[in-house]
């Protein structure tokens, strides 16, 4: 099993640092809120 990369906001894990750069880009800094994402909310 590869190991994954956690995500250092959420803790979602991840297979590579760009799916988690990604992630941090879309829900973390960009506009997770407006997409729906309201666990921070």
């Amino acid at each position: 099993m590869a190991k994954q990369i956690s995500c250092p906001y959420c803790e979602s894990k991840f297979p590579n640092r760009d799916d988690l750069s990604k992630h941090i880009d879309r829900i973390h800094n960009g506009a997770g809120l407006l997409e729906g994402d309201t666990r921070k909310f």
